[in-house]
């Protein structure tokens, strides 16, 4: 029996999936382990989870994937590697081997010292008790490798069910870790996640898969049976159309399960463009959530009330109504431009923008210069 990913567009209710399964499977007398990459999202699970079950069990287990990684497949039988437990983690916003003015490589850092043997200064600080977290896959993998899988097989003694959440964010070493989870966990792991909603990353370098479409395909290599979970629950109809819109109608098309819109909200309902000089009356006007690049955005124009998210710090979260700050790339799409996220970087741009669009339940508004909102294909805000 394969393992599954399951992708799971914005809105589709995937925590709903991950604790009603779990659930169940702890009903039948099984264990559950859910692996997490964001603390919000570990806060969340167990949340959903207390108030589904009414209450806390010990058969249900989340954890983040750093710890995961440092607690199940590394501290077990890091012996094999080095004598001394590695305590904790250290957070590697970079490349920890790498001088951050001048991008060399510093000395004593390399993965081999001389007589062959692992350095630990390669994997662990200079106190050798923690472990990089831009490492600690590529560690999980070498001690997998030299132990046959231990670390793989124990879990699979431990938990019947294992969740990775948020799998768009995995990125290089952390497939490597999940190909030996899935050789010795048949039918036991399923993976949720939106690769269109990809903006963070689990660790820095280079080594693949990187891309969305190339992360899908390392699933697929490693045969897992790809199930869709494409009905939204949060937006409109028009919200999800718009939201398809930005990666092309790559991934499957997005149905709306919202059928009935609360009075309040009926009377602007939909996709509109709101003129830089008019951005003060639409807040006034509708209160909606801004959304932007990061704190410097719509500096000039954004009145002292607004509440406001940057585009990463709004994924998981939904609002009623939703005001965009589009980057220069974005802009494109709201243009119309055929191909707007052509550019370097655009992948994260064209992520970013995705998870904006699905935070809106009834309406969205796109900020543009007031010289350049004629001709849109949305409609132009008209102040009362």
């Amino acid at each position: 029996m394969p393992n599954e990913l399951c992708l799971a567009g914005a809105g589709s209710g995937k925590t709903h999936k991950v604790v009603t399964e779990s659930i169940a499977e702890i009903e039948r007398g099984g264990k559950v382990l859910v692996v997490t990459y964001t603390t919000n999202n570990q806060i969340e699970l167990r949340s959903r989870f207390l108030k589904e079950y009414g209450k806390a069990s010990e058969r249900f287990v989340v954890k983040g994937l750093y710890s995961f990684y440092l607690e199940d497949m590394i501290r077990p039988y890091q012996r094999v590697v080095f004598p001394d437990r590695i305590e904790s983690f250290f957070f590697n916003a970079d490349n920890p081997h790498l001088n951050q003015k001048t991008r060399r490589p510093l000395p004593g850092r390399a993965e081999r010292l001389a007589d062959g043997q692992v350095n630990p200064l390669y994997y662990l600080t200079s106190c050798k008790t923690k472990a990089h977290t831009g490492l600690l896959a590529k560690l999980a993998t070498h001690i997998a490798k030299e132990t046959k899988n231990s670390a793989s097989l124990r879990l699979k003694e431990i938990y019947t069910k294992v969740y990775f959440d948020e799998v768009q964010d995995l990125v290089g070493w952390d497939y490597s870790a999940l190909s030996y989870l899935n050789k010795a966990m048949p039918g036991s792991i399923c993976c949720v996640g939106d690769f269109r909603q990809t903006i963070y990353d689990t660790t820095f370098g280079q080594k693949a898969p990187q891309s969305a479409v190339d992360k899908i395909k390392s699933f697929t290599a490693m045969k897992f049976e790809l199930k869709p979970l494409a009905m939204n629950r949060r937006c409109i109809k028009l919200i999800c159309e718009i939201a398809d819109q930005v990666h092309q109608h790559a991934y499957e098309k997005t149905d709306s399960a919202v059928v009935k819109v609360p009075d309040e909200f009926n009377h602007h309902l939909g996709a509109f463009v709101v003129r830089q000089s008019e951005v003060s009356d639409y807040i006034a006007t509708f209160s909606p959530i801004v959304l932007r690049s990061n704190v410097r955005s719509g500096t000039k124009y954004l009145p002292p009330e607004a509440r406001c998210h940057n585009f990463g710090g709004s994924k998981g979260l939904g609002f009623d109504r939703v005001l965009i700050i589009p980057s220069e790339s974005q802009l494109d799409f709201v243009y119309g431009l055929e191909n707007p996220f052509g550019g370097k970087d655009s992948e994260v741009a064209q992520n970013k923008l995705y998870v904006a669009i699905t935070r809106a339940r009834y309406s969205l508004g796109f900020v543009v210069a007031d010289k350049k909102a004629d001709g849109l294909p949305y409609p132009i805000w008209q102040k009362p």
